[in-house]
Formats: C-alpha cells, sequence, structure tokens
C-alpha cells in the first residue's frame, strides 16, 4: 500500500524557514544593490532609514503567503477571521510601501543635497517631506481602510448571528464520493458558482435525480427539493449538467446538506 505523504511534514517546515530567512538575506542584497546604483554610498540617516524601511519591508511582504499558509494549516481561524487577517496583512503591506515609496523618492530628488550635507544629522527638510507626503497620501487609504473593517465586521456580525433555515444531514463521505468517470465528466461541465456543479444524477436503475449539488467535482455536497438521500454516489450511472438559467427559484429551507455542517 502506498504510503500517505504529509504535505506539511518536515520538508514544509524546513522551506518555510529557509524562506524565512533567505528571503530577508535576498532582500538586503537587492535593495543594497539598487540603492547604491541610485545613490551611491548608502550614508546619512536619511538613506539609512530608506534602506531599512525597504529590506524590512520587502521582506514581510515576502513571507506573508507562507505566514498565511501557516495559519490555514492549523485552522485556528474561521472565516470572518481569515478575512481580518488578510485585510490587516493588506494594510500593513500598503502602509509600508507608501512609506517606501516617500522615503526613496525624496531621497532622489534631494540627492545632491543629501550628500553634500552627510554627517550633519537628519535633513529636516527631507524629513518634512518624506513624512508629510507620506501622511497626505494615507489619508484615502485609511478611509478605505476603515470601510474594508466596518464591511468585515457588519459580515462576521451577519455570520455569527445567522440562523440556518436548511436541513443538514451527517452522510459519511464514502457514500458521496463519485466515481471517477462520473468526476471526469463533471470537469466539463460549466461551474454553476465557484468550485460547484448543479447536476441530474441518473441511477443505474434509471431514476433521475434532480438538482444535486456537486463540490470541487467529486463530492455531493446537498439535495434540492428532497429529505433524504436514497442513494449512494456508486448508484449513479450518468450525470447531465444542470444550466444557470434552468435552476429552481432557491429557498433556503428546501436545501438538503449531506455533510452534518450548519
Amino acid at each position: 500500500m502506498r504510503a500517505i505523504q504529509d504535505r506539511y511534514g518536515f520538508l514544509f517546515w524546513l522551506r518555510w524557514i529557509l524562506w524565512f530567512a533567505g528571503s530577508f538575506i535576498l532582500a538586503a542584497l537587492c535593495w543594497t544593490a539598487l540603492m547604491k546604483r541610485l545613490f551611491g554610498a548608502i550614508q546619512g540617516p536619511e538613506l539609512t532609514l530608506g534602506w531599512i524601511v525597504a529590506v524590512f519591508g520587502s521582506w514581510f511582504i515576502l513571507v506573508i503567503p507562507f505566514m498565511r499558509k501557516k495559519e490555514q494549516i492549523w485552522k485556528r481561524l474561521n472565516q470572518d477571521q481569515e478575512r481580518a487577517v488578510d485585510a490587516w496583512f493588506m494594510g500593513m503591506s500598503v502602509f509600508i510601501g507608501l512609506l517606501l515609496t516617500s522615503c526613496l523618492g525624496w531621497s532622489f530628488v534631494f540627492k545632491d543635497r543629501l550628500h553634500s550635507a552627510a554627517g550633519q544629522g537628519m535633513d529636516p527638510v527631507w524629513a518634512k517631506a518624506v513624512f508629510g507626503s507620506w501622511l497626505v497620501t494615507l489619508l484615502p487609504f485609511l478611509v478605505l481602510m476603515y470601510r474594508n473593517a466596518d464591511k468585515i465586521f457588519k459580515q462576521a456580525v451577519d455570520t455569527q448571528t445567522y440562523i440556518p433555515n436548511f436541513k443538514s444531514i451527517q452522510v459519511d463521505e464514502t457514500k458521496r464520493l463519485l466515481p471517477h468517470a462520473i468526476t471526469s465528466k463533471i470537469r466539463t461541465f460549466p461551474q454553476a458558482l465557484p468550485g460547484g456543479h448543479v447536476v441530474t444524477a441518473i441511477l443505474k436503475n434509471g431514476e433521475r435525480v434532480s438538482d444535486v449539488f456537486i463540490l470541487n467535482y467529486r463530492e455531493i455536497l446537498g439535495l434540492y427539493d428532497h429529505l433524504e438521500l436514497h442513494f449512494q454516489a456508486s448508484d449513479i450511472d450518468d450525470v447531465q449538467n444542470v444550466e444557470t438559467r434552468d435552476l429552481p427559484a432557491y429557498e433556503e429551507s428546501r436545501w438538503l446538506r449531506l455533510d452534518g455542517k450548519v
């Protein structure tokens, strides 16, 4: 019997550690080379601050995919929390990116001024230009971020106070997993919604079961206008796609979910 491989075992975490450390080194080397090309020697508090923001900011952005994957593997967050964390990561990325753009942009404008004043402390004109323009550009972003946070909060409230009006029963997954031939045919059908298909199932005894909802091409997730699952996936001989225009008007009370979840 073929051994089941752990997708998130030792090799996954080894790659995570290597990318975590390697991306920082990569960011430092790339920004050092780029800033030397643009400004010559990286000296003075202005260029040093720009280098720090560039390196740590880009490193933060580079490790975000792995940080998100780690949380998804551990499944510590619900969907509302996932949206909030994604919004936070996006906000921090934009926040850092705007500071970096302002810092490097004004450093390039005042390049000659900064080199001539090297060793005399931070140039107040540069500081006012950088932080002033950064704060101004942040204003519309803060408005959008607030609206997004408010939307996420309202969605979370709706989710947590939602009382389902459909029937959900627990049917063993082995009875709901479709044969390979049926799965292959469903892959040729257009999706009724992301990851989902609605089909008419034709059983081996000739019976037709309408409005069967298939998740990810392979799993019977639910039925419409049925009180129970009176067949198994292995009983299906063929399937026919139900066009979106032919779907019945959706009423939640007529939906039967088969994985026991609500």
